[in-house]
């Protein structure tokens, strides 16, 4: 309980990166209970990873929490535009007058190896089984996939409930026909491909290399790319600033 209420007491603040330790005195039994929160920023510091231990005798639990938001230079891209280019948007003739797009803009990718896990610091889930994902869905953590020869790839009309950060150090395809249901943002120092007829009705996609989009789409949010983005076809397209918003993970132990 202790160790949960200092969670939720720090996980909403504007924390600075560094270790906090404060005692308090627990009843019945006058037992001392120590509370430490130690907090780290990823060096662009657009990720905010947050430990919180409660140690009382022999006791200790455990729990973490990591976040992440757009830097604010991208914050204003994303609230002007949903398509933002480093290089040319090409399809450009099945867009709707209604969905701004820009190129020739600088698009960074955050630093997203900040999360891959140490000994002391578990900041991600490190696979994404297609089957867990059909069983079970996406669990409002932080996915880091760190193989970058083999893409991440979503199966073909796969379902995907539930909201997470999906970061991979690889390209991220997205098969035919996938639905997914609720809040996701991808993070790709490859490219992103998403193939006809894919939905994803709240989506943040940032790539540092080229993002497609496959004919018959449906995709709410707003899309970086340090390439070109690609329309194949027809696509209902909706901009929607509401994906660029700070994520922050469910409070988990492992």
């Amino acid at each position: 309980m202790l160790c949960s209420s200092a969670m939720e007491a720090f996980a909403n603040k504007d924390l600075r990166a560094g270790a906090t330790a404060f005692e308090v005195q627990l009843f019945p039994g006058n037992h001392i209970a120590t509370s430490t929160t130690a907090v780290t920023l990823s060096a662009d510091g657009l990720f905010r990873y947050l430990d919180v231990n409660a140690q009382a005798s022999e006791q200790s639990y455990s729990l973490r929490n990591v976040q992440f938001q757009l830097s604010e230079t991208d914050l204003q891209k994303a609230r002007q535009y949903m398509l933002i280019s480093g290089k040319e948007v090409l399809g450009t003739e099945f867009l709707s007058g209604e969905v701004g797009y820009t190129s020739k803009e600088e698009v960074t990718i955050p630093q997203i190896d900040f999360l891959k896990n140490t000994s002391t610091a578990k900041r991600s889930i490190s696979s994404l089984g297609m089957e867990d994902v059909k069983l079970y869905g996406l669990d409002k953590r932080f996915y880091y996939l760190s193989n970058a020869s083999t893409p991440l790839t979503f199966t073909k009309n796969l379902k995907v409930y539930g909201t997470a950060v999906i970061a991979s150090e690889g390209s991220i395809i997205i098969e035919e026909g996938c639905q997914f249901f609720d809040r996701v943002i991808f993070l790709s120092k490859g490219n992103i491909t998403i193939k006809e007829g894919v939905e994803l009705p709240k989506a943040l996609l940032m790539a540092y290399g080229k993002v497609s989009l496959g004919a018959g789409c449906k995709l709410g949010g707003v899309i970086f790319s340090g390439g070109n983005i690609e329309l194949l076809g027809s696509a209902q397209l909706v901009h929607d600033i509401e994906v660029v918003a700070p994520f922050m993970s469910a409070f988990y132990i492992l």
